[in-house]
């Protein structure tokens, strides 16, 4: 069961909506940490043995570092709380990688960040004494538990009536609407084209067919993931939470290093926070700034899969990154043209980058990039004008969705009150008409698992 499951839709989800909003306070937050072990129950079965116990050990180490008083003890016991974590993780990734029958229980690798964040930051004293219920469902709340986002413990705070919870609530729906739609209506429609595309023999590709999966992927991974953010953002206001963004338009980017301020926030800041300013960060000289970053998308790569493709994916942004600090490039370019000419170069590198990810292997994501390139046959070039065809509304809807129309809309309404009211009608009636047309295509079998969804 997932977020575009009809059981979770229309039967476990409106239970705990209703619940949320006539429970308060400690009770409430018992009954959703129920509902969490119950959402984690259907999806992995017995291994929610583990996440109990994973929880109730994370809590327990969590409690002795609030109470030591020697700062020696205090990181005896973290090592040993990290190490804990870690070593779950790291051990259901190698035997998952030698036997495929063994799934990884559901969001092992968000669940493990999120203990080791909240386990640091007590041994940093940027957590005060927690209450066990609220740490439990910090941990696992259902709404983030799959992909995240990776939010810290800090940042898991209740909103108060002050806050006006109503307009968060309200905001949540919306905000969950918008997500259905990004994932069922664009990117599980692109996955039809990718996976037609990158299933087909490197041999048979012409340039132009290959060329079409690298995009569609690059679209459809984003709407994939960002359509499941925002889903996890809006059901977590909805419920009275405080949640972090994921994604802020990342095919906007100037430049590669930008590009991962605005892709997967929650973990490029997990991963700086927590590896890289540890390993010194940018305060001991030059040297040491690029093994840091080395070992931080070595590792990047490695969560991502124990594979070799993933590691040259990693090592590919290690260097376009050193690349950009190392040259300065960026700050060097001032007119308008040399931004934009930079800001395709970044595109396209960072499209190459997503077909390593995508590929089944090293040796397949080179021979399909050959074929971008080059291509002895073009035969497939009928097949690629017949999906632009049958599909170029929704790839273009792809690409227009990439720029921020609807905020941009929205600020130029902010001092006109009549126009404001009759766009939030429209944009409600719109949001509507989006989740009954994703519904049907749910029906219909018109959806994919989620990307992210066994990490």
């Amino acid at each position: 069961m997932s977020f575009i499951d009809l059981k979770f839709l229309f039967i476990f989800l409106p239970v705990v909506l209703i619940v949320s909003f006539v429970l308060k306070g400690r009770i409430k937050e018992i009954v959703l940490l129920l509902a969490s072990l119950c959402f984690y129950y259907i999806n992995s079965d017995l291994t929610v043995v583990l996440l109990l116990i994973s929880l109730g050990l994370t809590i327990l180490i969590g409690k002795a570092m609030a109470d030591e008083q020697k700062r020696k003890n205090k990181l005896i016991l973290l090592v040993f709380g990290v190490l804990l974590n870690a070593s779950a993780l790291v051990g259901y990734k190698v035997y998952n990688r030698f036997d495929t029958n063994v799934l990884i229980p559901l969001g092992l690798s968000f669940l493990t960040f999120k203990s080791i964040s909240y386990l640091v930051d007590i041994y940093k004293e940027k957590v005060e004494r927690s209450n066990p219920i609220h740490t439990a469902l910090y941990l696992s709340i259902f709404t983030q538990i799959q992909s995240g986002p990776i939010s810290r413990y800090n940042d898991f705070e209740n909103i108060t009536e002050k806050e006006d919870i109503w307009k968060y609530r309200i905001n949540g729906i919306y905000r969950f609407f918008v997500g259905l739609g990004k994932k069922v209506l664009i990117a599980d429609v692109l996955a039809k084209i990718v996976n037609e595309i990158f299933n087909s023999s490197v041999d048979t590709l012409s340039s132009s067919y290959a060329w079409l999966g690298s995009i569609c992927f690059s679209l459809q991974l984003f709407y994939d993931f960002a359509g499941y953010s925002d889903m996890a953002i809006g059901l977590t206001e909805f419920l009275g939470y405080k949640c972090k963004e994921n994604f802020v338009y990342p095919y906007m980017t100037e430049n590669i290093s930008n590009f991962w301020h605005r892709w997967h926030i929650s973990l490029s800041e997990w991963f700086r926070d927590y590896i890289y300013i540890p390993l010194g960060g940018s305060r001991k000289g030059k040297c040491r700034v690029y093994f840091n970053l080395f070992v931080v998308w070595i590792l990047t790569g490695l969560w991502h899969g124990l594979s070799l493709n993933f590691v040259i994916w990693g090592l590919g942004y290690f260097i376009l990154i050193s690349f950009e600090r190392l040259s300065g490039i960026t700050k060097r370019l001032k007119t308008k043209p040399a931004k934009i000419i930079y800001r395709v170069f970044s595109l396209f590198f960072i499209n190459i980058e997503w077909v390593i990810f995508k590929a089944k292997s090293a040796s397949h994501a080179f021979s399909y990039i050959a074929r971008m390139f080059y291509s002895p046959d073009n035969s497939a070039d009928k097949r690629t004008l017949l999906l632009l065809n049958d599909y170029w509304l929704f790839i273009v809807l792809a690409v227009l969705f990439c720029f921020p129309i609807i905020p941009t809309l929205e600020k130029k309404l902010e001092d006109k009150s009549s126009l404001k009211k009759a766009y939030d009608i429209v944009y409600g009636i719109v949001l509507i008409v989006v989740f009954v047309l994703a519904v049907s295509f749910i029906i219909s079998g018109q959806n994919n698992p989620f990307a992210y969804g066994n990490f």
